[in-house]
């Protein structure tokens, strides 16, 4: 889960989707364009800059959570929240429904040692 800013404050639409591995789906980098690198990780525990993007341990995992912590925004954040050019991203999703990720979509293109189905944007919304 992360705070994304400097895209263009939109989520990933149908018509973003790609193929990976014979599958259409949006990747985290099919994304970009429209929500922009990473301001925020929203991690349970310790750092929440972007160098946490992909700190698997310290994000909830799968099935139902509820996230609440208390985090300080940096400035450059805070002022893309303000200017409405900032989204919320969840990622992760199941795409075959066997309960687990999985190599299904190929592997992540921002680490090859995690699945795509684990880095893909799941939800997104806009913060306002």
């Amino acid at each position: 889960m992360h705070i994304h800013i400097k895209g263009n404050g939109e989520c990933p639409e149908t018509d973003d989707a790609t193929l990976h591995y014979g599958h259409r789906a949006i990747s985290t980098t099919d994304g970009l364009a429209d929500y922009g690198p990473i301001g925020t990780s929203l991690t349970t525990r310790g750092d929440t800059s972007p160098a946490s993007a992909l700190a698997v341990d310290r994000f909830p995992s799968t099935g139902t959570f509820h996230y609440s912590r208390t985090i300080q925004l940096t400035s450059d954040v805070a002022q893309q929240v303000r200017a409405d050019n900032a989204v919320v991203v969840i990622h992760g999703i199941d795409y075959n429904h066997n309960g687990k990720y999985d190599n299904v979509l190929g592997p992540s293109e921002l680490n090859p040692a995690l699945p795509q189905e684990a880095t893909a944007p799941a939800l997104c919304g806009p913060l306002d």
